[in-house]
């Protein structure tokens, strides 16, 4: 197991917006809204905009805005366009199939290594965290945007918590990179939570198998659980595609 300290990205719990605030920066706070807005695709793939008007919407100087918007250049959500302003990064196909690509090779190693690491303590955590984000899941109704954003939260503490479990810090790292790469998909994926059975599973049967220590099929059904997301998802945006101006095929 992995001797580097690791720290967790997600929390159960969503943070108090007044006491983050008070401890964040204006730039910190920029950055958050701005994010929200573009995952949750308030502020659509491809649209375009000015600092000014964002700053102005927010209630701030365009400089706090001016640092998120750099950031989020770096995180690849914001691109500058010279002598216009800005643009949400639009979508592409082939940029869902590189993210869920990666996301198999990663987070299946990730539940092989849990199956063979973890302790009856992660384990628990674990069986907990399916069925909170299983209870979570009932409630969805429509583009309720404040519940698929609490199943958004729940969803990336149960894949932390795999990864967490795999006892290895740079997986774990990689892992809460790649979660928080796609959660702009997530968003896009759960307006048509009707693709998935009343009782979704997947989480269940990824604990199962590592509390039974069995890391090939921890692996094969993490796995299984990916792809399928991959395919509600390419689902949602093919039978939506005419009213999608923003997706590309490239």
């Amino acid at each position: 197991m992995s001797g580097q300290r690791t720290e967790r990205a997600y929390q159960l719990q969503p943070q108090d917006e007044d006491a983050a605030a008070k401890g964040a920066s204006l730039a910190d706070q920029a950055h958050a809204a701005i994010r929200q807005r573009i995952i949750s695709c308030e502020m659509l793939p491809g649209s375009e905009f000015i600092e000014a008007d964002l700053a102005g919407e927010l209630q701030m100087s365009k400089t706090p805005v001016r640092e998120a918007l750099l950031r989020l250049q770096v995180e690849g959500l914001v691109q500058a366009i010279p002598r216009r302003g800005y643009q949400v990064t639009p979508i592409h196909i082939s940029d869902i199939d590189d993210i869920f690509d990666f996301r198999l090779a990663i987070e299946g190693d990730c539940a092989a290594l849990a199956a063979e690491r973890a302790g009856p303590e992660a384990i628990d955590e674990l069986d907990y965290l399916a069925d909170a984000t299983n209870a979570e899941q009932h409630k969805l109704a429509g583009n309720d945007i404040d519940r698929i954003s609490a199943q958004n939260r729940l969803n990336n503490v149960f894949h932390e918590s795999v990864a967490l479990a795999a006892g290895n810090a740079r997986l774990h790292r990689t892992a809460v990179q790649v979660l928080r790469e796609f959660e702009r998909f997530f968003f896009l994926e759960w307006n048509s939570p009707a693709l998935y059975a009343p009782d979704h599973k997947d989480h269940y049967e990824i604990v199962r198998h590592i509390r039974a220590g069995d890391a090939a099929q921890a692996r094969a059904t993490m796995v299984g659980h990916v792809d399928s997301s991959r395919q509600a998802l390419l689902s949602v945006l093919t039978s939506q595609s005419r009213s999608l101006g923003w997706l590309t095929r490239i």
